[in-house]
């Protein structure tokens, strides 16, 4: 907990917002939350966030019961004798991943109108390079006598793990204009134990861009490359555990393969580096890529469990997740969603179940919403597998067996135990696994050694 607290505003309270205003109190801050959204205000001060996120309503909950959290429906409320605002939109996107400036840009010029005197303005929403250099100077021409520092410190949470990358992050990021002095706004910051990267604010913009390009480009390549390990006879788990056993890749490279990237936030950085080449006069020939081999990915998916199906008009197909990762309750941008409008559009009844989306909501219009997998998956002719909740690899897959039409599941995410699932009956289809009949090592999920004992005994006898 910092040793020096601060009185700290945060404008923006969706995800983003929510979890910085609960982990900034419990450093010891004051914290006083608000959003032009009068409902989740109202929600955030019962203790209910807008999202499920692991751990956050408890933090709330602790921190306003401290008298540390606090939320108003107004800027001018939250912000009077503030020292510090902290700028925490969710930044809008569209369906072409075109980011939605508006709700930062009516925050900057409610700073304008009141914000005290020496205010630090902490920027963490994603915005694209040179933004921060714009909105400085429009926030100097509104308020010419406005005493002010602006930072941009590009948010980083995970959703499901928002708690845990706020409060213990591999390193942060802070973009300063010029003449900028630390001592104004490290204090926030105490008792978060991360090395500082300072820099320009254009280049804390881009990095983020990048990172978030890098993680698309790691998915796309290695979404290809399944497609040919299909083609080839080969297994991609097999071939992406070489992959990340080389210090040069890592143990933790985005190399699993699945229905793409989704969600909007790598999008929204991909495109934010490809309008500044376009603006420039310079080539994004690999973003061009990422992009092409993500929009045609959901693409093979549904090719797969058609031929599997033998055509999928007149069938009933379960999906097991909604949601667009783990560990939250987002629907944004879901694959899954998107997933079951095709599936309708051919004649298929779609069912699902997911542990986080138990009420029908507009995303979720024409599919059978079922409260647990069971029900979900009553005489359905496949399964798919679209969010890698832990819970699934618990399912009984020799009772639910009994339940379905047809025992075929599509792993969208190579999640399960192939081995099992085959072992209780199911045909099991993964992404990037060739249908070659050669014997299972076992090694469906991401990440783990089942296979190595029996590859390093081969290893042995070569």
């Amino acid at each position: 907990m910092s040793t020096r607290s601060a009185r700290i505003a945060t404008a923006g309270l969706w995800h983003l917002g929510s979890v910085v205003s609960a982990c900034l109190a419990s450093l010891g801050h004051r914290v006083r939350g608000t959003d032009p959204d009068g409902a989740r205000v109202a929600d955030l001060s019962a203790g209910t966030p807008p999202v499920f996120e692991p751990g956050l309503s408890k933090l709330i909950a602790e921190q306003a019961g401290a008298g540390r959290l606090t939320f108003f429906p107004t800027c001018r409320e939250a912000f009077a004798g503030a020292e510090f605002i902290f700028v925490t939109f969710d930044t809008p996107v569209d369906d072409d991943d075109q980011c939605d400036l508006a709700p930062i840009e009516k925050t900057f010029a409610e700073i304008a109108a009141h914000a005290p005197q020496g205010i630090t303005i902490v920027l963490m929403s994603q915005v694209p390079v040179g933004t921060c250099a714009r909105l400085a100077a429009e926030l100097r021409a509104r308020a010419p006598r406005l005493e002010f520092t602006l930072l941009y410190q590009p948010e980083n949470l995970r959703l499901g793990d928002a708690l845990d990358t706020f409060l213990r992050p591999d390193f942060l990021v802070f973009g300063v204009g010029p003449h900028t002095d630390p001592v104004r706004w490290e204090r926030a910051y105490e008792g978060i134990h991360a090395p500082h990267l300072v820099m320009r604010w254009a280049s804390a913009e881009m990095s983020k861009h990048a990172l978030n390009a890098f993680l698309a480009t790691s998915i796309s390549f290695v979404n290809e490359l399944a497609g040919l390990a299909e083609a080839g006879g080969a297994d991609i788990r097999e071939v992406t555990r070489a992959l990340k056993r080389d210090r040069r890749v890592g143990a933790y490279a985005f190399l699993s393969p699945g229905p793409g990237f989704a969600g909007g936030t790598l999008g929204r950085d991909v495109q934010a580096l490809r309008a500044l080449g376009l603006r420039s006069g310079k080539p994004t020939l690999h973003l061009d890529a990422t992009l092409e081999v993500n929009r045609a990915r959901l693409d093979g998916v549904a090719d797969t469990l058609r031929q599997a199906t033998g055509g999928l008009a007149g069938k009933r197909v379960a999906l097991l997740g909604l949601t667009y990762k783990p560990g939250t309750s987002t629907l944004r941008r879901s694959h899954a969603i998107e997933l079951a409008r095709r599936l309708a559009a051919e004649g298929v009844e779609v069912a699902a179940f997911d542990p986080q989306v138990r009420q029908p909501v507009e995303e979720t219009r024409g599919t059978l919403l079922c409260d647990s997998v069971a029900a979900a998956a009553a005489k359905a002719d496949a399964l798919v597998l679209l969010t890698p909740w832990p819970e699934f690899r618990d399912i009984n897959w020799s009772a639910l067996q009994s339940v379905v039409r047809r025992p075929l599941i599509l792993d969208a995410h190579n999640f399960l135990d192939d081995a099992a699932v085959g072992r209780a009956g199911w045909r099991y289809l993964g992404l990037g696994i060739a249908a070659s009949g050669l014997p299972t090592l076992g090694l469906a999920a991401p990440g783990t050694t089942a296979a190595e004992p029996l590859l390093a005994a081969r290893a042995g006898r070569e």
